[in-house]
C-alpha cells in the first residue's frame, strides 16, 4: 500500500508540474503577441478601434461587452467550469487524473518488481547467441570428458550424447542475473546482428519507461546526457569491457565482404568461393581513401551496438533494487508449494479487505494508525510498520555503523547488512570502477588503498607462481633429492652436493 501511495502521489505533482509548464508557456506566447491579439486588446482599451476608424473609450468598451455576452450565449465556456481556479480546485483535478490501475502489469505489481519475459524471449530467439553458448558448453564438456578418457576425439558421440544430456537453456531467473554482462557475449553475434539491437533498444526502452513510471519527477534527458558524455570519455579510452579493440582489427573479419566469421574454417571455406574473390576485386578497384571510409564504417558499426549496450547497462544499475526484488520474488515462488502459494494469495486479500475496512470507518482505531508512530530512540520499523524491539535492535548490532570507501562512503548498519553488502550492486560497481574482481579475497575490504594493494600482491604471487625455467626446472642430487634448479647452483657452489 506505501508503494502505491507513493505512486499515486508521484503521478499526481507530474500532473500539477506538467499544467504549470503549459499554463507558463502559454502566458509566455500571450505576452510574445506573436498574433497581435493582446496590441489589438490595449488599443481598444484606449479608444482605438480595429477599423481604424475614430472613436472613444467607452465605445469601445460597450463594444467589447457586447461581443463578450453573444460569445457567451452561443457557447458553453468551459462546460460550465469556473474561469478562475484555486489550489484546491488543481488538487482534486490531479488525484482524478490518476492512471496508476494502467501503468503496471500485474507482474510488475505496482513498481515493485520488473515484468521482463518479452526480452528474455527475445534474446533466446537471437539464434546466433544461442549457437554460441551451445558450442561453448560443448567445448567445456569435451575438455572435462577428455581428462578421463585422454584419447577421446571432439567428433566422439559421447561428447553429443553428454550435451544432449546435461545441456539447459537459460532460463529466466539466471538470465536477470546475468543480462547487463554484454561482455561475455561474442563480437560474432553482435556485429552487424538486426535481432540483437532491437534487442537492446527494447531493453533500454523498458528500462527508461519503467523508470518514468516509478518515478515520473526524474528528469531521464539530463541522466541520458551523462550517460552519452560517460560514453564518450570511455570510449575514447577504449575502457569499455568488450570493446577494447575494434571489429576489423580480428583476425576472423573479413573486410571485402564486411562479415565477422565465428571461426578459421568457416572463413578459409569462404575465401575459396566466387563470391569472395568478387568482393576482392571490387576493393582493389576502390580508391584509398574510399577503402579508409569501409574501416570507418566497421568502427560506426562498433560504436553504435557498444553505445546500446552501455545505455543498457546503466538503466540496469539505476534500476538494481527492484531488479533485486524481483529475482528474490521468483526464487522465494520456485521454493513455494502450491498449497504455500494459496495460503499466501488468501492472506494478501485478507489484508486488502482489513485495509478497506479501516479506510471505510472512522473510529478509534484509524484514529490510532493516523496517529505518529512514537520513536525516541529511532529504532528501524518492523514488517508491521511499527518500531522494532530495542532488545532486538541490540542484538543485531543495529547501532554499529560500518562505512564502505568503495561504495562511495556509504554507511551500512549492523554486521549482517554489512556482510551483505560485498555481493551486492554498489560494491561490485565500486570494485569495477577500480578494476579490481569482486572475489572473496576482497571480503573485508572497505577502503579504496587497502584494496588497490591487495591486487597488486595478488598479481605479484599470481606471477611468482607461473612457470619460470631457471627455478621451476627440477634438480636431484645424488641421494635422491628433488629441488629446483636454483637451490642445486647454490648447494652444487658450497661444495655442499
Amino acid at each position: 500500500m506505501q508503494i502505491t501511495q507513493n505512486v499515486i502521489c508521484l503521478e499526481a505533482l507530474k500532473y500539477l508540474s506538467e499544467t504549470t509548464q503549459h499554463k507558463c508557456k502559454t502566458a509566455i506566447e500571450i505576452y510574445q503577441d506573436k498574433d497581435g491579439m493582446r496590441t489589438d486588446d490595449i488599443n481598444a482599451l484606449a479608444g482605438q478601434r480595429g477599423d481604424k476608424k475614430g472613436g472613444d473609450v467607452w465605445t469601445s468598451f460597450y463594444d467589447k461587452v457586447k461581443e463578450v455576452k453573444d460569445y457567451h450565449r452561443r457557447f458553453s465556456v468551459n462546460q460550465g467550469m469556473p474561469e478562475q481556479q484555486n489550489s484546491e480546485w488543481f488538487y482534486q483535478r490531479a488525484f482524478e487524473s490518476d492512471k496508476t490501475d494502467t501503468l503496471f502489469s500485474g507482474e510488475e505489481d505496482l513498481g515493485k518488481r520488473v515484468d521482463m519475459l518479452e526480452l528474455f524471449s527475445a534474446f533466446l530467439n537471437i539464434k546466433k547467441i544461442t549457437t554460441q553458448r551451445r558450442t561453448s558448453f560443448r567445448e567445456a564438456t569435451f575438455v572435462r570428458l577428455k581428462k578421463k578418457s585422454p584419447d577421446l576425439e571432439p567428433t566422439d558421440p559421447e561428447v553429443e550424447q553428454t550435451v544432449q544430456k546435461e545441456f539447459h537453456e537459460l532460463d529466466y531467473i539466471e538470465w536477470l542475473k546475468t543480462f547487463d554482462q554484454f561482455h561475455d557475449i561474442s563480437r560474432y553475434a553482435k556485429y552487424r546482428e538486426k535481432p540483437y539491437l532491437e534487442y537492446l533498444e527494447g531493453l533500454i526502452g523498458y528500462l527508461r519507461g519503467f523508470l518514468l513510471r516509478t518515478q515520473p519527477l526524474v528528469n531521464v534527458e539530463q541522466l541520458e546526457q551523462q550517460f552519452e558524455k560517460e560514453f564518450e570519455e570511455r570510449w575514447a579510452d577504449r575502457s569499455i569491457p568488450g570493446w577494447q579493440e575494434a571489429t576489423h582489427k580480428d583476425k576472423l573479419f573479413c573486410l571485402p565482404s564486411n562479415k565477422l566469421f565465428n571461426g578459421e574454417a568457416v572463413m578459409k571455406s569462404y575465401q575459396t568461393g566466387k563470391q569472395y574473390k568478387k568482393k576482392v576485386s571490387e576493393l582493389q578497384k576502390l580508391s584509398f581513401d574510399e577503402q579508409k571510409q569501409l574501416v570507418a564504417t566497421t568502427e560506426e558499426e562498433d560504436k553504435k551496438v557498444a553505445q546500446l549496450e552501455s545505455r543498457s547497462a546503466k538503466w540496469h544499475d539505476l534500476l538494481s533494487d527492484t531488479i533485486i526484488e524481483t529475482l528474490s520474488f521468483l526464487q522465494k515462488k520456485q521454493s513455494q508449494t502450491v498449497e504455500e502459494m494459496e495460503a499466501e494469495r488468501e492472506a494478501s486479500d485478507d489484508d486488502e479487505d482489513m485495509s478497506d475496512g479501516e479506510d471505510i470507518g472512522s473510529g478509534a482505531e484509524g484514529e490510532d494508525e493516523d496517529r505518529p508512530i512514537y520513536n525516541p530512540l529511532n529504532l528501524p520499523l518492523g514488517w508491521d510498520g511499527k518500531p522494532i524491539p530495542f532488545w532486538l535492535y541490540k542484538l543485531h548490532g543495529l547501532g554499529t555503523e560500518f562505512k564502505c570507501e568503495v561504495c562511495g562512503n556509504y554507511s551500512y548498519w549492523g554486521r549482517r547488512a554489512f556482510e551483505k553488502h560485498f555481493q551486492e550492486w554498489r560494491h561490485a560497481f565500486g570494485m569495477r570502477a577500480l578494476k579490481i574482481p569482486n572475489t572473496s579475497h576482497f571480503k573485508e575490504i572497505v577502503k579504496i588503498e587497502e584494496a588497490i594493494t591487495l591486487y597488486e600482491k595478488l598479481k605479484r604471487d599470481a606471477d611468482e607462481q607461473t612457470f619460470r625455467p631457471d627455478q621451476d626446472v627440477e634438480c636431484e642430487d645424488i641421494q635422491g633429492n628433488v629441488m629446483s634448479q636454483r637451490a642445486f647452483e647454490d648447494l652444487r657452489r658450497q661444495g655442499l652436493v
